[in-house]
């Protein structure tokens, strides 16, 4: 063999490293800062992934891309609030969470909340058949979207995964952070408490 050829099985192993060094970070923050409670939230895009009866709860229409700002539950006259967790279908975290969150829905869904706050996922760097992947595998029952190019992450400061955010929709124009923490949640009973508490003093 010669002296400046790599084996194949050390070349498959460096290649490996250098993809998952790509991925985002799992459950520990990165070197950047998420966005903060009481904090301006971007207009983030949403690239669909999520099915047809999901995008029509959200109000979304079309083939998409569209801004969190088109979600529009029936609210009332309520300020609408959307939980966003930044997940990745890499994440073991994120895979344990998932009867976390379809249990976070349930209960949601039969709170006084249930047409005031939107649960979403947004897979970072997940491409639309990676986030297909982990509907199927992990039985998500949220709507969930694709950030295959990190583009998501990096605008809500490139969290570690699972990170969720509480935000407000009442300016359209300028959605605003109510809720920000990153890790897995204590219970969903527990999640919902505190999400309640925070909707309570947001009218």
């Amino acid at each position: 063999m010669p002296a400046n050829r790599i084996p194949m099985p050390l070349l498959r192993a460096l290649l490996l490293a250098a993809l998952l060094a790509l991925l985002p970070a799992c459950a520990t923050p990165t070197l950047a800062e998420p966005v903060p409670a009481s904090a301006p939230f971007p207009d983030i895009p949403l690239e669909n992934a999520a099915t047809p009866a999901q995008l029509a709860a959200l109000g979304l229409s079309g083939q998409g891309p569209w801004k969190l700002s088109g979600i529009r539950p029936a609210t009332g006259n309520k300020t609408p609030l959307v939980l966003i967790e930044i997940f990745s279908m890499y994440c073991p975290h994120c895979q344990r969470e998932a009867p976390h969150m379809n249990r976070l829905a349930e209960l949601l869904a039969a709170s006084p909340l249930k047409d005031r706050i939107t649960v979403i996922g947004v897979g970072a760097g997940n491409t639309r058949m990676e986030v297909d992947l982990f509907r199927e595998r992990y039985g998500v029952a949220i709507p969930l979207f694709a950030d295959p190019d990190l583009a998501v992450h990096e605008q809500v400061g490139e969290p570690g995964t699972p990170h969720f955010f509480l935000v407000s929709l009442k300016d359209r124009a300028a959605p605003a952070t109510l809720f920000s923490r990153t890790g897995r949640m204590t219970s969903p009973q527990a999640f919902l408490d505190e999400l309640s508490a925070i909707a309570r003093r947001t009218n």
